[in-house]
């Protein structure tokens, strides 16, 4: 998601992640005496949790899932109504939740992350207050439980975002739970920037129904408070969900529509169906189809339901309108069946023309983006559908949702910067929505590998800007001022500042980059895609991150990580010294003047047209080094041009001084 906040909580680092300070650094000894010369990065220590679940074989050592990995298993029956007039919803949820995990435990855990607009209610940032949600009939088994202390028996009580529900029994392997009851709420105008209405004409919903949190290998349950700013950690589940709307009012949601005959028109079905073999615009609804209401079916008393099944997804999003205009086509991805032919992919579009004109292209930037991605990340589209919604009055950004995403108007910005955000929030459709990060502890792992595939998507369709370079320029601003805060802090415990968006972002997009020039172009995209296949429909951490890399690469790379990922370490290496002498040749001395060991490649250009490429490997760095000399021979004549990263692939904060003579 892209969305300015402001920060309002600071917490200690310290607490929040496990940091593997830097080891201490080298001894050189000069003139008798032992000088500190530069400090090493210390190997990536992993946190016990961590290492227990490899002990278990639940993960491996390598970065793949380990043989006794598991999952807890869910699915959802929602029923739920939308009165557009008042923005109320009210609904049902029966939960079935199945327990795979080798453990006892009393509770269960649910997020009700309407909370996050109840009065009173912890949170990092102002917020649309409204009541947040109710809920009522909390049903277990089929046995009525009451609020109250789960400690004194059966009941339930909610602090916040988090509802603790404790059955008469507890769980172990093996039992399954129905968990029932009945839920309301106002739909906020603005929800923190990930869903609401605009205008009561326009409705996405998100974040609504009583959810159960996540039971994981790592800390069991990791169930914690929503508090506006970082994103979420859910599990995998299946949905049968009923929504029911006035007539006249279209409703796309995540998920396959299992009752198109009792909702849409026969001309709606007729134009969906031309959508689905296109590659061309067909306008499903447009102002005149609006104005003569030959959208929908008539209903049964002003009332339509659509019933939507979705298997395997991490959360369930819907929109509702009565006048946004819909475009659609389909997408064209690799074989997903195994038949050998290339599969489609419905890509539908709704706005409104006089709030959001660039979105009248808007639906070619979603059908490119699901092509490409599909392509790049080796991993086809899996889902019927993927449908974006113009959200004015809601969101500036964007915000994603399986098969759903929400982006603002841009009304006053540029064609390019609509695909942009497409591109990215779409790209979150495999991480977080098919690799199963968490997002709330490790912002970077979905939001850095999505700024980086909506990178590779800019360039396929506005050729001829390096947008990787673009990219790092905000980066290496912040980097170069001191003030980054480490990647692997948690998402909502960021100070005031670039700290969040650089971590999350622009930085570790730079990184996927620069590591994948460092390991080859093969060998990156080998390590990349075997990342995504084997945690598709799991939960990988940063270390199984880590791991999948330096297995495929078959390299140590903690000083990699260690540098960039835990510490705010720089890299800058400088052209320190360049000594021209009378007899010919030449003495060039390359410094590196931050603390992030790296390879540096050296291009030097010579009077008698000589072109001297030498590299400097970063093992040298890491013996404590901070000073290479490289020697001209005579015959070479003198230099007249050094560069260091000629390429610029490098993420050096000051570039400047990577050229000889300066500028």
């Amino acid at each position: 998601m892209r969305v300015t906040r402001t920060w309002t909580r600071i917490l200690a680092l310290a607490a929040t992640v496990w940091i593997p300070f830097f080891a201490p650094p080298a001894l050189v000894a000069q003139d008798g005496d032992v000088t500190l010369e530069r400090p090493l990065p210390a190997p990536v220590v992993t946190p016990s949790f961590f290492d227990r679940a490899v002990d278990r074989g639940w993960r491996s050592k390598d970065g793949s899932p380990g043989h006794g990995y598991w999952q807890q298993g869910a699915s959802y029956e929602i029923r739920a109504r939308l009165e557009p007039d008042s923005g109320r919803v009210e609904g049902h949820v029966r939960i079935l939740y199945a327990s795979n995990a080798p453990a006892r435990y009393r509770s269960l855990w649910l997020h009700l992350h309407q909370n996050l607009h109840k009065e009173g209610v912890r949170r990092n940032e102002a917020t649309e207050v409204t009541g947040g949600i109710q809920v009522s009939n909390v049903r277990v088994d089929g046995e009525a439980v009451e609020e109250g202390d789960p400690n004194q028996g059966p009941a339930y009580r909610i602090d916040g975002t988090l509802m603790e529900l404790r059955p008469a029994e507890g769980m172990q392997q093996g039992d399954t739970v129905e968990v029932e009851m009945d839920f309301a709420f106002t739909v906020p105008q603005n929800g923190a920037g990930r869903m609401g209405h605009s205008d009561r004409e326009m409705y996405f919903i998100a974040y609504w129904f009583p959810k159960i949190g996540v039971l994981d290998d790592l800390r069991l349950w990791d169930a914690e408070p929503y508090l506006g700013n970082a994103e979420f950690y859910d599990d995998f589940a299946d949905y049968e969900v009923e929504l029911t709307v006035p007539a006249g009012w279209t409703v796309m949601a995540t998920g396959e529509l299992l009752n198109p005959g009792q909702v849409w028109s026969p001309l709606t079905r007729e134009r969906l169906a031309a959508a689905a073999v296109a590659d061309t615009l067909v306008v499903i609804a447009g102002r005149a189809d609006r104005d003569a209401g030959t959208i929908t079916e008539a209903g049964s008393d002003g009332w339509l339901t659509y019933r939507f099944r979705a298997d395997s997804v991490r959360d369930f999003a819907w929109t509702a309108s009565n006048v946004q205009h819909w475009y659609a086509t389909s997408a064209v991805v690799p074989d997903r069946d195994g038949d050998g032919a290339e599969d489609r992919v419905l890509i539908h579009s709704f706005f409104r023309p006089e709030r959001a004109p660039l979105w009248e292209e808007q639906w070619l930037y979603g059908k490119q983006s699901i092509e490409h991605h599909s392509r790049y990340t080796g991993f086809s589209y899996p889902w019927p559908h993927m449908t974006s919604v113009e959200g004015d009055g809601i969101i500036g950004g964007g915000m994603e949702f399986p098969m759903m995403t929400i982006i603002g108007p841009y009304r006053d910005r540029s064609a390019q910067d609509l695909f942009n955000v497409t591109s990215h929030e779409i790209a979150h459709m495999w991480i977080p929505m098919i690799v199963g990060t968490n997002e709330k502890r490790h912002a970077w792992m979905d939001e850095g590998a999505t700024t980086f595939l909506e990178d590779e998507s800019k360039m396929e369709y506005w050729p001829g800007v390096d947008h990787h370079r673009v990219e790092a320029t905000s980066y290496l601003r912040v980097a170069a001022a001191g003030l980054e805060q480490s990647m692997m802090r948690h998402g909502d415990y960021y100070e005031p500042g670039p700290g969040y968006g650089i971590a999350s972002y622009s930085k570790p997009a730079t990184l996927m980059a620069a590591l994948r020039d460092l390991l080859g172009r093969d060998v990156w995209e080998e390590a990349y895609r075997t990342f995504i296949a084997e945690w598709a429909y799991k939960h990988p951490t940063p270390w199984d991150f880590f791991n999948t890399f330096e297995r495929v690469a078959g390299r140590d790379l903690d000083w990699f990580w260690t540098s960039f990922y835990y510490e705010t370490w720089t890299l800058d290496h400088a052209v320190e010294h360049v000594e021209n002498r009378a007899t010919g040749g030449a003495l060039v001395v390359v410094e590196d003047q931050g603390f992030v060991p790296y390879p540096a490649q050296v291009r030097i250009r010579t009077s008698s047209g000589r072109l001297i490429e030498h590299s400097i490997p970063v093992e040298y760095w890491l013996e404590g080094h901070t000073r290479f000399e490289i020697e001209v021979p005579a015959a070479a004549g003198s230099v007249t041009r050094v560069e260091v990263d000629p390429e610029g692939l490098v993420p050096d904060v000051d570039r400047d001084n990577n050229i000889w003579p300066r500028g």
